[in-house]
């Protein structure tokens, strides 16, 4: 039997990640999805990168909930290959399909989820029979009663849209584990016939309903990234403000002629900025 060390593994990966998206803007800003940095800029990255942050601790707990129990199944079962090839071709998927459905626009997300539906979607169809316990259940749920819960939320959310939420990119996820799947191991895949197209056709409809309906859908944690510049701005002035007090502080004590060349053009640029803002 496969061990399951390659998921664990990802999932610390995901959580140091993530730690650093929350703790530096910079970093969010840097790596999140934006479909203008994609098609103006050429910054392909982005395609992945946004895996790799969440908005919260809590997104990250859903996505890493679903990468535990059904990463370490698919890896157990296929090898660690098989795991992170759904994993990344999921999550290019998921970008892929916001890329395409958002190109005259921009557009902003950020999460793994589309890679984490990728690989319960895959489990689905390439281990049939699996089942999982969720507490409080005494009893446990088959895999694709659990999966096909995913999907139908994603379809509602396609119809009432709620902020915050890539619905797209869970569809575009959750289609590319199936397909690798598919590729994979057709004969297995092929096994689940009306699972198979009902999934596939469930999620070609909400497709054509997103393509449908262009600017329907806002843009994920739109909000979130405007609270985090926000806060990022707030906290540059105040520490600008702390540093400028501590110069005068110390031109007071010992003189002008005790500041730096650098020191001196902050107070410069401090005295401009609060001369413009009169």
């Amino acid at each position: 039997m496969q061990s399951d060390h390659i998921t664990l593994l990802l999932l610390i990966v995901l959580g140091f990640t993530t730690h650093q998206g929350l703790s530096r803007y910079g970093v969010m800003a840097k790596y999140r999805f934006s479909s203008e940095a994609i098609r103006l800029r050429r910054q392909w990255v982005r395609l992945v990168s946004p895996a790799f942050l969440h908005a919260n601790w809590g997104h990250f707990a859903s996505n890493a909930i679903t990468l535990f129990f059904f990463g370490r199944g698919l890896e157990r079962a296929f090898g660690p290959d098989m795991l992170l090839g759904v994993f990344f071709l999921s999550v290019i998927g998921g970008s892929g399909l916001c890329l395409l459905l958002h190109r005259k626009e921009e557009y902003q997300a950020l999460g793994a989820s589309g890679g984490a539906l990728g690989v319960l979607f895959a489990c689905v169809f390439l281990m049939p029979g699996m089942s999982i316990m969720l507490f409080p259940l005494p009893i446990p749920i088959p895999a694709w009663f659990y999966a096909m819960g995913f999907l139908l939320y994603t379809l509602k959310g396609v119809h009432s849209p709620s902020g915050g939420i890539s619905h797209e990119g869970h569809l575009g996820g959750l289609m590319s584990g199936v397909l690798v799947a598919w590729m994979s191991r057709p004969a297995l895949v092929q096994s689940q016939p009306v699972l198979l197209v009902t999934v596939l056709a469930l999620s070609g409809a909400g497709v054509w309903y997103f393509h449908a309906n262009p600017g329907r859908v806002p843009g994920f944690l739109r909000w979130h990234v405007r609270e985090k510049v926000n806060a990022y701005k707030q906290k540059r002035s105040q520490d600008q403000a702390l540093h400028v007090d501590a110069l005068l502080d110390k031109v007071a004590e010992k003189g002008l002629h005790s500041l730096t060349d650098r020191e001196r053009k902050a107070l410069e640029d401090a005295s401009k900025q609060r001369r413009g803002g009169r």
